[in-house]
């Protein structure tokens, strides 16, 4: 027993008040670990545990840092000092619970819901995160850092993680682009994104649909125009925008000066039902097309259509009246629909269009 007789005599040290002393003791017991490095759960194991820990609480929080970084990769490392600097200040903790083979799941899942957004972050860096792991930092981590867990690829997400974080890339950039990219998303949930996303993004959206069989495609653009239309509240109220959209269309009144004029008068079902109509997708697209703070759908099924630039302009420019500079945007609207080609518009119509015969 020579180390535990050498370990006793480092520790007799311990007394030392000074900081230095301590910190130079802490990386001896530290180098005669990792020179005779015990069997896990020996009584040695033990006592380098109990030792460890105590002179890592006594330390300064540089000591503790310089002390984690040598025993994050060690999977031999002594579990209850591992725990320890899990647990505290991320400056010490992000190496341990971004690398550490000793942390158990349970050790993570409880970390996870206790700490902090940088703790969650570090331990959605690890190579591998369980599905019980991603469900808690999906529950309770901010979109950078679930972008941080969706941009890792050794990361298991549930099928219920992936739909809240589908919902949630609607209104948040920051999780739009590691959701398009993740090999194992969903195909309907990367079609809910489409109108959601930019033109970038949604190239790669269309790129990814190429190489998918046409029947999978169909049954994934189903389940999503399904998912979505199950989030539209008033059904009676479309019904009623239907009827009045097919009366303006006998009267021969369904045209761009309605559209405006619905628009203007924020009759937004009506709107919704007219807009489809006239541009061939369906009621959802339509509604999301408008109500989405990205302007390229909207951009994108205008031009499919056919609408001239002036009805764009006055369209986008009427969804949102509360923001005065949209005025003054005029112009820039104008330039980013010339700049659409026929071809990127009926590309992605081809998808969106899919969709409505779905729904028919």
């Amino acid at each position: 027993m020579a180390v535990v007789s050498k370990l006793n005599n480092l520790v007799d040290l311990a007394r030392e008040k000074s900081s230095e002393r301590r910190r130079a003791l802490l990386r001896e017991v530290t180098d005669l670990f990792f020179e005779e490095t015990p069997a896990r759960n020996s009584a040695v194991s033990n006592k380098f545990d109990e030792v460890l820990s105590s002179l890592a609480v006594q330390s300064a929080q540089e000591a503790r840092e310089e002390l984690a970084e040598r025993f994050a990769d060690s999977p031999m490392a002594p579990p209850g000092l591992v725990l320890q600097l899990a647990r505290d200040a991320i400056e010490v903790a992000a190496p341990i619970l971004s690398r550490s083979v000793v942390l158990s799941d349970e050790d993570l899942v409880s970390i996870a819901e206790t700490g902090g957004q940088t703790h969650l972050k570090a331990i959605s860096r690890r190579s591998e995160v369980s599905e019980r792991l991603s469900d808690t930092i999906v529950r309770r981590g901010n979109d950078e850092t679930v972008a941080s867990l969706i941009g890792n690829e050794g990361a298991k997400l549930s099928r219920e993680a992936f739909e809240t974080v589908t919902e949630r890339a609607e209104t948040s950039p920051a999780l739009q682009g590691p959701l398009v990219e993740r090999g194992d998303t969903p195909n309907d949930l990367i079609a809910d994104l489409m109108l959601a996303v930019g033109n970038h993004l949604r190239d790669r959206i269309m790129e990814r649909f190429d190489s998918v069989d046409p029947k999978v495609l169909e049954q994934a653009m189903e389940a999503s125009r399904t998912r979505l239309a199950a989030r539209v509240a008033d059904d009676q109220a479309v019904a009623e925008a239907e009827k009045f959209v097919s009366a303006m269309a006998v009267r021969k009144r369904l045209d761009g000066g309605l559209l405006a004029r619905l628009l203007r008068e924020r009759e937004m079902v009506k709107f919704n039902v007219a807009f489809a109509e006239l541009t061939g997708v369906d009621y959802i697209t339509a509604k999301r097309a408008i109500e989405q703070d990205c302007i390229d759908p909207l951009a994108l099924i205008c031009r499919a259509a056919d609408f001239d630039k002036a009805l764009f302009v006055t369209l986008a420019v009427l969804r949102n009246t509360s923001d005065a500079s949209a005025f003054r945007d005029a112009k820039e609207l104008g330039t980013l629909y010339d700049s659409i080609t026929p071809n990127d518009a009926a590309r992605a119509m081809r998808f969106w269009r899919m969709r409505r015969d779905m729904a028919a």
